[in-house]
């Protein structure tokens, strides 16, 4: 091969490499972050959200690449069967499982949200297995190689170390029709990962407001693990940043989630008192 046929062949290869992974290194590129494991919440049965499992970045060493807050509506596919009927069938066969998580392929998780000129947002990637319960901690696989197709990027958020954590306690209000859920807001260490799914008798919601959450702060609380929303409670809570001031009426149905220890230094991965009254060890 002459020298230019072989640099036009080593042109060719580099070209292609690049169109395939532009992606995931351009995201890296412009979040300092590379692909990872980023293993996932699974919550909802007409229509399904995950949730990102969190981690605040450590000082004094490199970016962390799971600092980040993070809510999806997804579409479960795969050629040859139905994984979302498959997925709600196994819920729906197994009440007292409150937890069910998602191992996805490596992945730059601020492609979601890529804002760079003639890029467009990752909109779909491989989930490796689906667990009844949770995939650290025990859980059975009940499927496998789904496609992960992301309709709306609920909420993206990267922890800021110099924000000011609230005092109040403040969630994140997302789902579909009558699926209501509420995501405690994390802002900085120690902090709590909760989900709970929830009712508003009185309130209806369209799926342009639920599409990026609605930010609800409950007034009179106090924003720690011991003093969260909790099943069976009712609490009234205040839309933030509303135009018009809008008090809801919240009842509390399941705790789905509580993730203390991972969100507070030293000792992170200790599970802590509060989860194990609230069943999660």
């Amino acid at each position: 091969m002459s020298n230019r046929k072989h640099l036009q062949y080593l042109l060719l290869v580099i070209a292609l490499t690049w169109a395939g992974d532009r992606q995931i290194s351009s995201a890296a590129e412009h979040s300092a972050d590379g692909p990872a494991i980023h293993n996932m919440l699974v919550v909802g049965e007409k229509t399904v959200f995950l949730s990102h499992f969190p981690m605040f970045q450590e000082e004094g060493k490199p970016s962390m690449p799971h600092r980040y807050q993070v809510i999806l509506e997804v579409v479960l596919v795969k050629q040859g069967s139905d994984p979302h009927h498959d997925y709600v069938e196994d819920r729906q066969k197994h009440r007292m499982t409150k937890i069910y998580t998602l191992s996805p392929t490596r992945l730059v998780l601020p492609s979601l949200v890529s804002t760079e000129p003639g890029e467009k947002p990752l909109r779909s990637f491989k989930g490796n297995t689906i667990f009844r319960g949770h995939l650290e901690k025990g859980g059975i696989p009940i499927l496998n190689t789904v496609e992960v197709n992301v309709k709306q990027v609920v909420h993206f958020r990267e922890f800021d170390s110099e924000a000011k954590k609230p005092s109040q306690l403040e969630y994140l209000l997302f789902g579909k029709g009558q699926e209501l859920f509420l995501a405690h807001l994390i802002t900085k260490s120690p902090d709590f990962d909760q989900i709970l799914s929830v009712k508003v008798p009185d309130n209806k919601f369209t799926d342009e407001e639920l599409a990026k959450g609605i930010h609800v702060v409950f007034p009179g609380t106090t924003n720690a693990p011991s003093t969260r929303l909790k099943a069976n409670q009712q609490k009234e809570g205040e839309f933030k940043n509303a135009p018009v001031p809008r008090k809801v009426q919240f009842e509390v149905d399941t705790e789905l989630y509580l993730e203390e220890g991972e969100l507070r230094s030293p000792d992170p991965f200790q599970t802590t008192p509060e989860e194990k009254l609230a069943g999660f060890p």
